[in-house]
């Protein structure tokens, strides 16, 4: 059906032959490998008005293709072929073309393509036989060589005929169906171009109102969304690749066709001609029997194809994406229907969210412009951003005027949907559930059917179905789904009118689970029911009565009932948790829906304090190490911001007094949670604020100045100090939570009850490790450049927290990662070109001969760093087995107090290991003896991993364990130990490459991470990269989950990447193509499909600037087009790592332009 014939084009006009070969040109060019949003490789496409000249320049992809020569060609276009001498006269100006003029001067089309030794093309409708079209060849060249010019240097001359055109055509669906449809004037077989769809009925009428602000949902979040403006070069660029696939789904009536019909065609340019040339369109009820067929064909000839499936079911459709991703496969697909899920693997989802007012105001206004604005904005109320539902009000209203009651305004809708009455008793069964499947349980549904709606269960369903096609239900995978919700909330509540307490609470009991939910989560609308509230006093003093409502058999009532009567139930949850003991609270199950309805009763202002004092009794209980949901919700409601209430900071310091003066030590453990998360700066939740009910809109409270935001802080502080003066055994915790944000706590606002708080705990235990930490990165990160009072009395701070024994000393320097700590007296700024990360790995390494010299330091160093977890023991493990007096004997010690404590010192003991092994490589009786020592340890032995990779390695071990990594026998993580110490200074380049390429492989485990590390490793104190490590170092650096943060520590990760990126960059490499594979790294980072969707790391924002300093005009393009396609949060994640502003910065060094600021102006 996509075959063209040379004379279905024959008696096409100059203007038609352009238009067809402008389609021709951008269909191929996708063939060419030229991406839809075209900033990674640079496009010209131009087509001159009248059909007379084309061309097309491009540069990557692909060099050439079955139509184009070379990358640089011109096409003359001739609608009739006049034989030779037309061919020859054609490269020459018009002026020296008459006869009477001897010297004849090539056109400039003609002289600049010589230039650049493109290629020229004759193009005629005319079928030319036999040996024809290269007669008309040659002519071309005599005339190019009777102007004075050189054909050979041309890449290619030759004329295109009627014959090739329809074997070009044919080579591209879009382009034969747009052929065929031109010829015929009708739809063809069903399949059609964008210009036919439009002329459908449900496209074309009524006329199609701007929409600049509607949004398209790229997930569960109507936050992560596309306006409409972005819909078209979205899709285009998410289906730049082979096997792609998009689906636009969304309820009946939300306006999908008509918004893609509509972003399509108002696209210009590059897409635009691409649209026109590659998609092709279609109804699935129209082409249900063809379609797999069509699909099948388009796959097997490799067109270059966009198949656009109107109506199409998420199950048909997912057969077609299935089809789409068959191997050679250069098909892509868009469906569009009503039933979609927010995240598919395979597939991107997209969402139209409900039209906004102004969308709703624009057709009604079309379709009634007598009505005066305060009548249209009544009016679009009830539509609730259903354009569908807009037109039928148009279409109602027409002749009678709009009553402001919300029962007549319903009323005269349904009567204008032609709804009959027993239609609406359908529809309001339908509207106190969110959602109801007839043919799931059939019996429940007639249960409903007569019990709540007094009629037969098959005529309740008859009449949805009619209502669906009033458009007044959405029906989807089986589902019916009463809309637009004003109007469903209308029908509910008289329907609730009509109905005793009793028959619900009846209901309630007896239905189906599914059942019961889906009329629980209707009543946070229909807060307005008297019946409901009749339902829910009469619970509460009944069966739901005291200890009842936290039993987990009523879990799933109670966000409703906190909904509809909030005060009750948070008086309710308050009493019955107050009531029991701690002990007996222990038993309880904390569901997920008590600590919803607990997180929106602590929203509301009037109903705080119960909430909040419900939220800390069950959080005592609770394992505060973990990630419980009671214990998260507690440290939310208490945050500076992001609380989610509107409750201010008053209220919460109310709330927490009585909890920090109970006896009960559980109590006071959850009121250091809270206190915890009262002086937290790094800011999040998980769930969004919510209003309850219909209560009116309050905003979430939040510090109104700086003032107020210390005051919040200094309270806490203190509150933490007082309960770590009386609470020993909080300590450790309330150490933690203050050392934890330390660095952005440190300004002169909190700095004297910091200063108290300090100084109690380096009294009572020597030191404090953890801040120690903390206020160093503040004074290498973030200290003035000009000394100040502050800054000064930070420093004193330091070396307050400092340690004075060499033991202690040491495991401060390497509890941390080697990169995390700093030397106090030195800058940021000042290292800048050459960070000076090796500053506590220096300062461990010269504390091992002393302490190794004296018995009583060795043995405590060996016993205290063998028993606990240390991220960065390597350094001084390495230095103090050089010391050793009796190598074996100390190891022997070492493993004895790790067999004795558990695997924390793992780290450490693997690390002397490998030392000792490399001391004694020349003492092989030793180091079996070693070897013995290590196997005989029940923590060593219990993975292999700590002694293999404690051992020296050769190019057949690491080979076997590039095996073990391919089968995923060990993880990436477990393998960077291995390159310790200088682990893998003896093996060659090529089994490191191996071992490197394994690890990249494996990047959604963090692979690429670990590589890095390794290489870090392995290139340690070097100033210059070989030119094989290049290519190891940018095979990591760019690996694509580079872009979906690490897991772990992200410092150590930043640092090692930050080390690799300068060698790279000091060795020259940071070229075009490395410029753009990064720049699509922060795409990937950044965008809501294709990661992991958590924090990228901020090694990126770090490399920006230097990647920018290369090669500004590769990487801004990338940038600057995804940021137009973008959503608000992926925007808000670009600017996460473009802009140079930090949250909670304390001067101006940490402000500023961000890194694209002077981007020169050619990159855009």
């Amino acid at each position: 059906m996509f075959t063209v014939e040379a004379d279905e084009i024959k008696d096409f006009t100059g203007d038609e032959l352009a238009e067809l070969l402008r389609r021709l040109i951008y269909a191929e060019a996708r063939k060419a490998g030229v991406p839809l949003r075209g900033v990674h490789v640079p496009l010209q496409i131009t087509v001159a008005d009248g059909g007379v000249d084309g061309s097309i320049i491009w540069a990557g992809g692909a060099a050439s293709t079955d139509y184009f020569p070379c990358r640089d060609i011109i096409f003359q276009c001739k609608a009739k072929d006049k034989g030779n001498v037309q061919w020859e006269y054609e490269v020459w100006t018009k002026p020296s073309q008459a006869k009477t003029v001897a010297v004849k001067v090539l056109n400039d089309a003609v002289r600049d393509v010589l230039a650049r030794g493109g290629s020229y093309i004759g193009i005629t409708t005319t079928a030319l036989p036999g040996n024809r079209p290269a007669d008309r060849a040659k002519a071309i060249k005599k005339g190019i060589t009777t102007a004075g010019g050189n054909p050979a240097v041309l890449t290619a001359v030759d004329v295109y005929d009627g014959n090739k055109l329809a074997d070009w055509a044919s080579a591209h669906p879009g382009v034969a169906v747009w052929i065929k449809q031109r010829n015929a004037t009708i739809e063809l077989s069903g399949f059609s171009t964008l210009e036919q769809w439009g002329k459908r009925t449900e496209n074309a009428a009524p006329a199609f109102v701007d929409s600049p602000d509607r949004k398209f949902s790229l997930g569960p979040y109507d936050a992560n969304a596309i306006d409409f403006s972005q819909l078209a070069a979205r899709l285009a660029d998410d289906l730049d690749e082979p096997h792609s696939s998009a689906r636009v789904w969304g309820a009946s009536g939300i306006g999908k066709t008509r918004a893609l019909y509509h972003a399509l065609s108002t696209t210009t340019g590059l897409l635009s001609g691409i649209t026109a040339a590659n998609f092709i369109f279609c109804d699935y009820n129209e082409v249900t029997s063809r379609l797999w067929d069509v699909a099948n064909q388009i796959v097997k000839e490799g067109s270059v194809t966009v198949l656009v499936v109107d109506g199409c079911p998420l199950r048909e459709a997912r057969r077609l994406n299935d089809i789409a991703r068959g191997e050679g496969s250069e098909l892509r697909v868009i469906t569009v229907g009503a039933d979609g899920v927010d995240h598919d693997e395979d597939c991107v989802m997209i969402r139209p969210t409900p039209a906004d007012r102004s969308t709703i105001r624009g057709i009604l206004k079309a379709g009634l412009p007598k009505k005066k604005a305060d009548e249209l904005e009544y009016l679009a109320e009830f539509c609730d951003g259903f354009p569908r539902i807009a037109v039928s009000f148009t279409k109602s209203y027409g002749t009678t005027g709009i009553r402001k009651s919300a029962d007549s305004v319903a009323q005269q809708i349904l009567d204008g949907a032609k709804a009959e009455p027993a239609t609406v008793r359908a529809l309001e069964g339908l509207s106190l559930f969110s959602q109801l499947s007839p043919d799931e349980h059939p019996h429940a549904f007639n249960e409903i059917a007569e019990t709540l709606v007094h009629m037969k269960g098959e005529l309740m369903y008859e009449n949805l179905v009619i209502a669906a096609g009033q458009h007044l239900v959405a029906r989807s995978y089986g589902t019916m789904t009463a809309q637009p919700r004003p109007i469903a909330d209308f029908l509910a509540l008289r329907r609730l009118d009509y109905l005793r307490p009793s028959t619900l609470i009846d209901f309630l009991g007896d239905s189906l689970p599914h059942h019961r939910k889906a009329m629980l989560a209707r009543w946070r609308y229909l807060t307005r029911s008297q019946t409901l509230s009749d339902v829910i006093q009469s619970l509460l003093r009944g069966s739901f009565a005291d200890k009842a409502i936290i039993n987990p058999a009523v879990a799933e009532y109670l966000p409703a009932f906190a909904h509809v009567e909030p005060n009750r139930m948070a008086n309710a949850l308050f009493f019955a948790i107050r009531d029991m003991s701690l002990d007996d609270l222990a038993d309880v199950e904390v569901t997920a829906e008590l600590v919803d309805t607990l997180r929106l009763l602590a929203g509301r202002q009037d109903s705080f304090w119960p909430a909040a004092q419900t939220i800390l009794r069950l959080a005592a209980v609770a394992d505060t190490e973990g990630s419980q949901p009671i214990v998260n919700l507690l440290r939310q409601i208490f945050q500076v911001a992001l609380a989610g209430t509107q409750a201010d900071d008053r209220r919460g310091r109310e709330a927490l007094e009585q909890a920090l003066e109970e006896d009960d030590p559980r109590i006071r453990r959850a009121g250091v949670e809270a206190l915890g998360a009262m002086i937290q700066t790094y800011l999040s939740r998980s769930e969004d604020f919510e209003q309850v009910g219909a209560e009116p809109y309050q905003p979430e409270w939040a510090p109104p100045d700086n003032g107020t935001m210390y005051a919040y802080f200094n309270w806490a502080l203190e509150r933490l100090r007082e309960v770590w003066g009386k609470d020993v055994s909080l300590r450790p915790a309330i150490e933690e939570h203050v050392a934890g944000d330390l660095r952005n706590l440190l300004m002169p606002e909190l700095l004297p009850t910091l200063e108290a708080f300090i100084h109690d705990v380096v009294a009572a235990s020597g030191h404090y490790l953890a801040a120690t930490k903390s206020i160093g990165d503040w004074l290498y990160f973030d200290s003035p450049e000009t000394p100040t009072n502050f800054s000064g009395a930070v420093r004193a701070l330091y070396d307050e927290t400092m340690p004075k024994d060499p033991v202690d000393l040491v495991l401060l320097y390497s509890r941390f990662w080697v990169s995390d700590i700093h030397d106090p007296d030195r800058r940021y700024a000042q290292d800048h070109d050459n960070p000076d990360f090796e500053y506590g790995a220096r300062r461990a390494a010269a504390l091992a001969a002393g302490i190794a010299a004296d018995p009583d330091q060795r043995a405590r160093a060996i016993r205290a760093m063998a028993s606990q977890e240390l991220n960065s023991p390597h350094p001084f493990a390495h230095a103090l087995a050089e010391h050793l007096p009796d190598p074996l004997e100390a190891f022997e010690q070492a493993v004895s107090v790790l067999d004795a404590t558990g695997r924390a010192g793992a780290n450490f003991v693997g690390a002397l290991l490998s030392a000792l092994d490399r001391r004694l490589a020349n003492e092989p009786d030793q180091v079996a003896k070693l070897e013995a020592i290590a196997n005989r340890s029940t923590v060593l032995s219990a993975n292999r991993m700590y002694i293999a990779t404690s051992l020296r390695v050769t190019d057949v071990r690491l080979d076997g364990l590039t095996e073990e990594l391919s089968q995923k026998l060990v993880t990436p993580a477990q393998t960077v130990v291995i390159s310790y110490g200088r682990g893998l200074a003896d093996v060659s380049p090529e089994a490191l490459s191996r071992f490197i390429r394994a690890l990249v492989d494996r990047g959604d485990e963090g692979g690429a991470w670990a590589a890095l590390e390794i290489l870090s490793m392995v290139t340690h104190a070097a100033k210059a990269l070989a030119p094989d490590m290049i290519e190891l170092v940018k095979l990591a650096l760019l690996a694509p989950s580079i872009a979906d943060g690490v897991e772990g520590n992200a410092s150590n990760a930043d640092y090692n990447y930050d080390r690799m990126l300068r060698l790279v960059d000091a060795a020259g490499a940071i070229d075009a193509n490395f410029a753009r594979a990064f720049g699509a790294q922060i795409e990937h980072a950044c965008r809501t499909t294709g990661g992991r969707g958590g924090r990228s790391s901020d090694a990126l924002r770090g490399a920006l600037p230097i990647v920018i300093q290369r090669a500004p005009t590769e990487v801004w393009p990338v940038l600057a087009g995804f940021y137009e396609i973008a959503t608000r949060v992926e925007r808000e994640r670009l600017n996460t790592i473009i802009s140079a502003t930090k949250l909670f910065a304390y001067d101006v060094s940490r402000t500023g332009a961000g890194a694209l600021f002077g981007t020169p102006y050619g990159a855009a």
